[in-house]
């Protein structure tokens, strides 16, 4: 089931972190601090404050921002990119999320632009909202709050009496994100059909087909150390060299999100 080997080294054409230098998005405050070695700098430091301000203001009692979900994971997960730690707003916030309804009611259909920025895919609500709860609740280390434990049985009973494909690509995808950061749930029998069934998809050129963002899938599967995620992530890594830009980024819309993406995964199997 887990693999050993080393996959192929990625040769890039260009300097994959020129687009973050200066940056001031959640995703270039991290890569300045991890990938730049900017965290000593004054200036990366006051942007640091001002970014992590911003993100906190607006908090409401309840623990929301606006009391929406969409909005609420995107500044979670921007303090996850920054903060990095929980503290008691990052707390109050997450809480809010786990009392959410697994099945939403009241939050408007999600449209296109809602998720520039964030790991997840524009599907139903349901999905997003069920895979980012799980997926912030765990990376802010509580994926042993009772309601999680609960909850990753739920999905793992869904997925498999719906099957993986039943869920839908864009729910596969958001679920996917969950799975791949519980330490116990990215080594299971679950992800291994998920991913699976991504491989059963994948194009001879790397790609996926449909609903599955090439970026995002990616960066999910250089999460995993079995063989279905690395033998994806090949022709994957091979379109990468194929396709990078010239000032070093991804794609044609959102090239600091692709890349950080992009550069997160390669970092993750050694590549970088």
């Amino acid at each position: 089931m887990l693999t050993g080997g080393a996959l192929k080294r990625v040769n890039l054409t260009y300097d994959p972190y020129g687009v973050f230098r200066g940056s001031i998005s959640p995703a270039g405050i991290y890569a300045r601090q991890k990938w730049l070695g900017e965290a000593g700098d004054a200036a990366w430091q006051k942007e640091y404050q001002q970014k992590t301000a911003g993100l906190l203001s607006g908090q409401a009692e309840d623990g929301s921002w606006g009391r929406s979900v969409v909005e609420t994971v995107r500044r979670l997960f921007g303090l996850h990119l920054t903060v990095r730690s929980p503290d008691k707003a990052i707390d109050k916030a997450l809480e809010w999320l786990i009392r959410r309804p697994v099945e939403p009611a009241g939050e408007p259909p999600l449209k296109s632009g809602d998720l520039v920025g964030l790991p997840f895919t524009v599907g139903s609500m349901s999905s997003f909202q069920w895979g980012a709860t799980l997926f912030l609740t765990t990376i802010f280390g509580k994926a042993q709050h009772p309601r999680m434990v609960e909850g990753y049985a739920l999905l793992g009973e869904r997925m498999f009496r719906q099957g993986v494909r039943l869920c839908g690509w864009a729910g596969l995808s958001n679920y996917l994100r969950a799975l791949v950061v519980h330490p116990a749930y990215a080594k299971s029998a679950l992800t291994l059909q998920a991913v699976r069934e991504l491989e059963r998809v994948q194009t001879p050129d790397g790609a996926w087909p449909g609903r599955l963002p090439f970026y995002q899938t990616l960066n999910a599967l250089a999460h995993l150390d079995f063989k279905s995620a690395e033998a994806q992530l090949e022709p994957a890594f091979d379109r990468l060299a194929r396709t990078q830009n010239k000032d070093g980024s991804w794609g044609r819309g959102q090239r600091e999100w692709n890349t950080f993406l992009v550069v997160h995964a390669l970092k993750n199997k050694g590549m970088l």
